[in-house]
């Protein structure tokens, strides 16, 4: 994996932030966008927009988190098992094709049902409504946090990013596209403190599959 592979929704609110500084309301001053970070936000749009599926496939399993925490929602053992059969070929594989995730999404789609998938759809649209996108980072909800506590998505701001009321700054560097050609969200690379807490979530995303697969 290259550097600073990182996971799929702390890309997400970097960019957003980012975009709402940019933007400030008419006739207030405000930070100002270089061309140089245009470019490069036009850069991660593109990218981003190459790998759809595999933000979609990464969405929906947050949705899944979601779901699970109402009992008309959650997910059966068998169900959990067989979600476990579609994502394990990917977990370890260096690079997340196109092909496999929208193989990986249909698989997904085919084991649940009708409550299920609508669950879903509600959560995703909630998440374009207030973000203007597939939406950000969940935090620990229900079976997915087997022994921990809520959180463990990428949460903190990278050296100075634009948060409410701040602006870059700090060393901040946009992600640089060219260097996350081998994206797997379930591999990323743990020599950066966004991979370590990647590498953490989804850890326990899938202990808590299992967990419940079992019957947990």
């Amino acid at each position: 994996m290259k550097r600073l592979t990182l996971w799929a929704g702390m890309l997400l609110l970097v960019m957003a932030a980012f975009t709402a500084v940019a933007q400030p309301p008419p006739g207030a001053g405000g930070f100002q966008m270089t061309p140089e970070m245009q470019r490069r936000m036009e850069e991660f749009r593109k990218w981003r927009e190459a790998h759809k599926y595999t933000f979609q496939l990464t969405s929906t399993l947050r949705a899944i988190e979601q779901i699970d925490k109402d009992a008309r929602t959650k997910l059966t053992p068998a169900q959990a098992k067989k979600i476990l059969a579609v994502l394990q070929p990917y977990r370890n594989k260096p690079k997340m094709t196109q092909d496999d995730a929208k193989n990986a999404l249909k698989g997904i789609k085919a084991v649940l049902n009708v409550n299920q998938l609508n669950a879903i759809a509600r959560i995703e649209a909630e998440r374009r409504n207030r973000r203007g996108g597939p939406g950000g980072p969940g935090g620990g909800m229900g079976m997915m946090r087997p022994g921990g506590q809520p959180g463990g998505a990428p949460g903190a701001r990278p050296g100075g990013a634009p948060g409410a009321g701040g602006r870059p700054g700090g060393g901040f560097r946009m992600p640089n596209p060219a260097q996350m050609k081998d994206f797997n969200p379930f591999k990323p690379d743990t020599s950066t403190p966004f991979g370590q807490r990647a590498a953490e979530y989804w850890s326990n995303f899938f202990k808590g599959l299992q967990q419940r697969a079992s019957g947990k």
